[in-house]
């Protein structure tokens, strides 16, 4: 049975998580005239049954039942599969065994993982097999670090670098939340307004990870060197009275390092363990709609420069990386169709490219790049 006679095209494995449900409401009402046949999968038959009474749209999806810790069940869901979609987390300790089945499986993977060193450990133990099989497994499907990875992309193409340049490529990228009024000028008043932006600008969280996805990224098509930042606007401006955002770092770092021990001692102690698991396990966010965000790109290269603008509808963390997660999938799922989707370890960029950028667009994301001074 080749991949395109396989029972559903797309399995969401953790559809009960917050990240799941989101997934899957996406794709139950976002889909269009043609959805794609999906199923939904976890250890809860109650719990999948309920998601999907409670899902929209005229694709309802199959019930299937797998466990990550029963590796039987999860070989039984990746053969029946196009492609698993996997948001069951952490996945450094329960995503591997997924792995294992779609390589067995010959089925393709995405994930929404920020958990880079998790993605490196994976490559380097079934990258050979993953090759040899003709899987293809794609990571960090989501907030991270889909926006940066194809701002990144679409940069490269703007400045319309070859195959390999010998100039820096020098990057920077500046995430806004809760709307991007402030990113949508024109040209000369975005050019006007980097310095100021600059200096109201801080370390982003997740620069640890995107950093890296966006040098492998850039690096796998033979373009290099790379010079990439990644920042976040911070919520005030810098001023005498906070010495230029250095008491508001400072407290933050005191804060970190006076809550750590807290926890450490939260987790030795059986109550207070007991209190904070009971508490986490009934937490749940279902994402913000009417929320957004945007990254804003500036590359340069040589006497070139260009500002990408990335804007997404919905809160980074669930809606906007759920619409994110999703996109990749279909697009993943359209590539297998097409027989243009690659062997082996990738992300979203590499594998997909402008299909992906195209499909965003459509989905309601903003994605444009304009030239600039450097």
């Amino acid at each position: 049975m080749t991949r395109d006679d396989r029972e559903f095209s797309i399995v969401v494995f953790g559809a009960t998580g917050d990240a799941g449900r989101a997934v899957c409401r996406y794709l139950a009402t976002k889909q269009g005239a043609r959805p794609v046949k999906w199923a939904v999968a976890g250890r809860s038959k109650a719990k999948l049954e309920t998601l999907v009474s409670s899902l929209g749209g005229s694709s309802a999806p199959s019930v299937l039942l797998a466990d990550a810790c029963d590796a039987s069940s999860l070989l039984r869901i990746a053969e029946r599969a196009t492609l698993v979609f996997s948001a069951v987390g952490p996945y450094s300790r329960l995503g591997e065994p997924m792995v294992k089945a779609c390589l067995v499986a010959r089925t393709h993977w995405a994930d929404i993982t920020g958990e880079v060193f998790w993605v490196g450990e994976m490559e380097a133990k079934h990258g050979e097999a993953a090759a040899a099989a003709g899987v293809t497994l794609t990571s960090l499907c989501g907030y991270d670090s889909v926006p940066c990875e194809l701002s990144l992309h679409v940069a490269r193409k703007a400045l319309k670098l070859g195959a390999r340049h010998s100039e820096l490529l020098d990057a920077e990228a500046v995430t806004q939340l809760n709307g991007y009024a402030a990113f949508a000028r024109s040209n000369d008043e975005s050019a006007a307004l980097w310095p100021v932006l600059r200096s109201m600008l801080g370390s982003l969280s997740l620069g640890w990870c995107n950093v890296p996805v966006v040098h492998r990224s850039f690096g796998a098509r033979g373009a290099n060197p790379l010079r990439f930042r990644d920042r976040e606007q911070l919520p005030m401006p810098a001023a005498w009275w906070n010495l230029w955002h250095l008491l508001p770092a400072l407290g933050l770092y005191a804060a970190i390092g006076l809550a750590l021990p807290l926890f450490y001692l939260a987790a030795l102690l059986p109550p207070l363990r007991a209190a904070a698991e009971r508490r986490l396990a009934a937490y749940s966010y279902q994402g913000d709609a009417s929320s957004s965000f945007a990254v804003l790109t500036r590359a340069s290269c040589g006497k070139r420069a260009v500002d990408v603008t990335f804007a997404c509808p919905g809160d980074p963390g669930i809606y906007g990386t759920a619409l994110l997660a999703a996109e990749c999938s279909l697009g993943l799922v359209d590539a297998t169709r097409r027989g243009a989707l690659a062997p082996g370890f990738t992300t979203p960029a590499i594998a997909l490219g402008d299909a992906l950028v195209d499909r965003l667009r459509a989905a309601g994301c903003t994605i444009e790049a304009k030239a600039t001074q450097p």
